[in-house]
């Protein structure tokens, strides 16, 4: 494979990336939601572990692993600053 296929197969991922991400952010708008209506934190930690404990475990590659996790940390981040905005406003983390 050259550059410029590997780049081409790059950007479809980055593709299917996006628009998955898409569909997880309108589940965490339910999971904001719900959180609202239940009087819960917008963290949580111990579902956070699991996460990254299950999810962190269907790499195979002992050496990007590391990577993985940021990256699923990076994307609960995001996820807890955008139920903030949902529920605290703009303003707001």
């Amino acid at each position: 494979m050259n550059l410029k296929e590997a780049r081409k197969e790059i950007r479809h991922i980055d593709e299917k990336m996006a628009e998955l991400f898409e569909k997880r952010m309108e589940l965490v708008t339910e999971v904001a939601k719900y959180k609202k209506q239940n009087g819960l934190d917008i963290a949580d930690p111990e579902q956070e572990r699991h996460i990254v404990e299950e999810c962190s475990a269907l790499i195979e590659n002992d050496e990007i692993r590391p990577y993985y996790v940021q990256f699923l940390q990076a994307t609960m981040d995001i996820s807890k600053k955008w139920q903030h905005r949902l529920l605290e406003g703009p303003d707001n983390k």
